[in-house]
């Protein structure tokens, strides 16, 4: 009979902007000690990532079937709840949560962790009402950064600080740096003008994003300007808005709507600064990313983005056209050196406090933490 520590990762399917930190979780548990299983919820097919578990399962559901009160998604998981046992289950975002509160009486473990991502999950009431029904001395729910945690605390859902932590998001330095281009083959992969001074941003096209206030900002900051350029990465509902806005000021040739390009980090180093005027981030991985490869940032005046460049960037209220408008001509005529300074020091922070090794040992220790208090 195996000693080793049985852990379970749910979540509802492959995405692309967690699925580093997914194999990385895996990575926290050393194989010695620990017996990880991988499961989503729906249908797909194993990554090489999904390899570094112990095992990986695949539920087949569709993405429907956990909708509302998500009947289907219950009567699937349930069987395989019962007939496997984990000692641990970490549920990484809010709907496996949700669903392993749903089952939590077919759910055997001694010990579940929840990893909220985003602000919002419990602005509604049945959220609400639902954890504060469900949650048990088992549960221990973790924030991807401390202004995650103080909303889930603020939200009156049952939370507080002794079954709260913040676990920031993390990234691998080494592997993203080996996995860029260089800026010239960068652009030439998207297509770019070789020179110029280019701004750019890499995020789902959508209102929170602030995609259109940056477009509208850098409209009046480029004027007759020639050898500035902005590229939007990313793909979604408000790309015809954008379309639209760059015809009728004939933007085309200084602005490129570049769509949905996977793994979209390995183009970052074709920018000069990398803006993230987000609205809203509960942490804001692709900033982290664009800071680990040494680049400048321009970002909204929030938590926790204004926390995480610390000074080192330039902040603004991304909501303000003309403040984001004034910030993108300052980093137009920052010398060269100034500029390279930032984005270093954007590199040493990342380094110091959001490097993957903190991430691992701090989930580990967690579950360690957790595990010894019940024994």
């Amino acid at each position: 009979m195996s000693d080793k520590i049985n852990i379970m990762i749910l979540q509802t399917r492959h995405i692309e902007s967690i699925s580093y930190l997914t194999a990385e979780l895996v990575n926290a548990f050393p194989p010695e000690r620990y017996q990880v299983t991988l499961v989503y919820l729906e249908t797909g097919e194993p990554t090489a990532a999904d390899a570094l578990a112990h095992r990986c399962v695949f539920l087949g559901l569709d993405k429907t079937d956990y909708k509302g009160l998500r009947l289907k998604a219950m009567k699937k998981v349930r069987p395989f709840l019962e007939s496997h046992h984990f000692d641990v289950i970490i549920a990484n975002m809010y709907k496996p949560v949700h669903l392993l509160m749903q089952l939590r009486r077919s759910v055997s473990a001694r010990l579940c962790i929840g990893i909220i991502h985003a602000f919002g999950e419990f602005d509604r009431f049945g959220r609400r009402w639902m954890m504060r029904l469900s949650l048990d001395k088992r549960w221990h729910m973790v924030g991807v950064s401390e202004p995650v945690r103080r909303y889930l605390i603020n939200a009156r859902c049952g939370l507080y600080e002794h079954n709260t932590s913040a676990i920031n998001n993390a990234v691998d330095v080494k592997a993203i740096a080996a996995q860029a281009m260089d800026a010239s083959a960068a652009r030439a992969a998207l297509h770019l003008p070789a020179g110029g001074f280019l701004f750019g941003t890499v995020g789902r096209c959508v209102k929170g994003k602030r995609h259109l206030e940056m477009l509208k900002a850098f409209h009046q900051f480029c004027g007759e300007r020639n050898d500035v350029f902005l590229v939007i990465i990313g793909d979604g509902e408000l790309r015809p808005v954008l379309d639209e806005y760059i015809a009728q000021h004939h933007l085309q040739g200084k602005v490129f709507l570049a769509g949905y390009v996977p793994q979209a980090m390995r183009f970052i180093r074709a920018l000069d600064v990398f803006v993230f005027p987000s609205e809203s981030e509960g942490f804001g991985i692709a900033l982290l990313e664009a800071m680990a490869l040494g680049l400048p940032a321009l970002v909204n005046k929030v938590e926790p983005l204004t926390s995480i460049v610390n000074g080192c960037g330039i902040t603004v209220d991304t909501a303000d056209v003309a403040a984001m408008s004034a910030a993108m001509k300052d980093y137009y005529e920052m010398p060269l050196q100034a500029r390279e300074t930032k984005g270093l020091q954007h590199y040493h922070r990342v380094q110091e406090h959001y490097a993957i090794e903190q991430f691992r040992s701090a989930y580990r220790a967690l579950v360690e933490q957790k595990l010894s208090g019940i024994e």
